[in-house]
């Protein structure tokens, strides 16, 4: 596993410690309790389908109100799309989530704005959930090499690849649910589903060789 540069606190040696094998993603929003269970939900099903035990993802919100559930609402979609939210509660991101993730995703800007403030050495892996999709679509991995590896490896050339979105900053968020659910989450999920969708295919295609 490749590393980071040296720890320099203990909440930094205590998280590479505790690391596990299984590629770390963790996914933030505001509330954690709309987009990002939603997203982290959605990807880990996809991964584990495409490489089971492999990714282990998690959330957080930047303003994330601690040990509250979802909504019926938000309970009801994520059983649609086959998993299971009843006993998630909601936790406020901090800086040691940050340090124990391979990959944040932010489901907006001022997320990935937030994560740095938080953790200034997570630049290089902190992305938007849209933006990650959209760097990555192009990129294929040279080389038969390990999921780990492969993944570190596809971390920093999306880092080295980034570029603003065609279409405007606005481009790279998923809308907030929160205020007007049913006018607003059919635009969430036609934001957010294309790009959770392109992520799990990026490890479909290109851990067949390692798979085989």
């Amino acid at each position: 596993m490749t590393t980071r540069g040296e720890p320099t606190d203990s909440i930094t040696r205590s998280a590479e410690a505790g690391r596990s094998e299984a590629f770390r993603i963790l996914v933030v929003c505001t509330g954690n309790l709309f987009r990002s269970p939603l997203a982290a939900g959605l990807l880990q099903q996809g991964l584990d389908e495409v490489a089971p035990g492999r990714f282990a993802l998690d959330s957080a919100g930047t303003a994330g109100v601690v040990g509250v559930g979802v909504t019926d609402n938000v309970a009801s979609l994520a059983a649609d799309w086959g998993f299971d939210l009843s006993e998630f509660r909601a936790k406020r991101l901090q800086r040691a989530h940050v340090i124990d993730a391979d990959l944040v995703i932010g489901l907006e800007r001022w997320h990935r704005s937030q994560v740095v403030t938080l953790e200034p050495r997570a630049l290089r892996r902190t992305f938007t959930l849209r933006e990650f999709a959209r760097i990555i679509h192009p990129l294929a991995s040279d080389e038969e090499s390990a999921y780990r590896q492969r993944w570190e490896n596809l971390v920093a050339r999306a880092q080295r690849s980034r570029m603003p979105a065609r279409g405007g900053p606005d481009f790279d968020d998923v809308v907030d649910p929160h205020d007007e659910w049913d006018v607003l989450s059919p635009v969430m999920i036609d934001q957010m589903l294309p790009s959770v969708f392109e992520i799990v295919d990026w490890e479909y295609r290109n851990g067949k060789l390692s798979r085989a």
